[in-house]
């Protein structure tokens, strides 16, 4: 028996790493080819084994390869009828199926480098919420992901949009978005054949996205909120919202907050150094009066209560200062983008604070939040003194 190595050059990764495929020959037979997973940049591949000074690991996972083979012919030699039979046996030795569930955890595994921790957790709710819950409801809640199509994708849509509980078709596009990206994942560490969904469609039609925020006025008011003794809870819910406000901070970015360590002091400002989970950058954000005097009345303590909580509580003080608008901790980020804007602040500057990798995305959301106070304003700056 003889097992032949050649490299796939038609399947190089961005890198230029190709994979090296593996053949066994006997008696005028030959058993198809299949991948050993092991790969190799073209230009050290010397026919039947890897050269350069790192390549030893490569030589001796190909040697155990052909050990392992051999092995399983010399086992199974005198019951086969054709030495495809031995490359089966070691296929499905060596290649168990992979779950689509567990597929999933491995495109999560290798996005969850450099990223927000709260875009892990919309990861892992959307398996849990949604994923999880479809295929239990297909009755095959391990299936395997080779078994995996456009027409489950389809299916997937279908169950979530008929739930009634998809309020975003943006949330609903992200999430098959993910699933797609997860069976090409698959594909490329070839725990897969083919990639199944890849010609796949989503044809997602999309309701126009609010983008709710505070104009200077409900500002004002929300601000000028009293409360009791017995409501500290809801003071503090009003207190850190307004702290968002005035700084784009995100309710996770607002847990996370640490004095010392996000916290800095110069001879004209003072400062928050945010790291940013889309720009995986430091950005510098600086402390308006207003959210300075909030955070020495915090006592630099910003730690909000849970986030369903938390926007509960928002909503009570959006109430009681007759504010009419749905809002939850992320559209303090909104006012702040809106509030920065229209104080005549530039788009750039603007883009720089709130952490946007692009200008394209200031531009295309918070642009659009410039009120008609702040046209008033600069209309009255430029031309009513005159």
């Amino acid at each position: 028996m003889n097992v032949v190595f050649s490299l796939r050059k038609d399947q190089k990764s961005k890198n230029g790493l190709a994979v090296i495929y593996w053949y066994i020959s006997h008696n005028g037979m030959r058993s198809k080819k299949a991948s050993s997973g092991i790969r190799v940049y073209e230009h050290l591949w010397q026919k039947k084994y890897a050269s350069g000074q790192n390549s030893k690991p490569i030589n001796d996972g190909l040697d155990n390869l052909r050990a392992d083979l051999t092995d399983l012919f010399n086992q199974y030699k005198s019951t086969i009828s054709h030495i495809q039979e031995i490359a089966d046996f070691y296929l499905k030795k060596e290649s168990p199926q992979i779950s689509m569930l567990d597929l999933y955890d491995k495109l999560v595994e290798k996005r969850s480098v450099g990223v927000a921790r709260g875009t892990i957790t919309i990861y892992n709710n959307f398996k849990k919420n949604w994923l999880k819950p479809y295929l239990k409801s297909i009755g095959n809640l391990n299936m395997e992901a080779r078994h995996f199509n456009y027409k489950h994708l389809e299916q997937l849509k279908n169950f979530m949009l008929d739930s009634g509980k998809i309020k975003s078709t943006e949330y609903l596009e992200k999430s098959l978005a993910r699933v797609k990206a997860a069976v090409k994942l698959g594909y490329s560490m070839e725990l897969l054949e083919k990639d199944a969904v890849a010609q796949y469609s989503l044809n997602i039609k999309h309701k126009k996205r609010e983008y709710v925020y505070l104009d200077i006025e409900e500002l004002k008011r929300f601000a000028e909120l009293t409360f009791s003794e017995r409501e500290k809870h809801l003071e503090l819910a009003r207190d850190l919202f307004l702290v968002q406000c005035y700084t784009s901070l995100s309710y996770g970015e607002l847990k996370d907050f640490n004095v010392k360590k996000n916290h800095i002091e110069t001879d004209d400002w003072e400062w928050i150094l945010q790291k940013r989970g889309k720009t995986n950058g430091i950005h510098y954000i600086p402390l308006l009066p207003e959210a300075l005097e909030l955070l020495k009345k915090l006592e630099y303590n910003t730690t909000p209560t849970a986030n369903h909580t938390y926007n509960q509580n928002i909503r009570i003080c959006m109430y009681r200062a007759r504010i009419d608008k749905y809002m939850r901790s992320h559209f303090g980020k909104h006012t702040a983008g809106a509030f920065f804007l229209n104080s005549g602040i530039d788009i750039n500057v603007v883009q720089k604070v709130l952490g946007h990798s692009s200008i394209k995305t200031t531009e295309k959301v918070y642009a659009k939040m410039i009120h008609t106070w702040g046209v008033k304003n600069e209309f009255d700056r430029v031309f009513r003194n005159k």
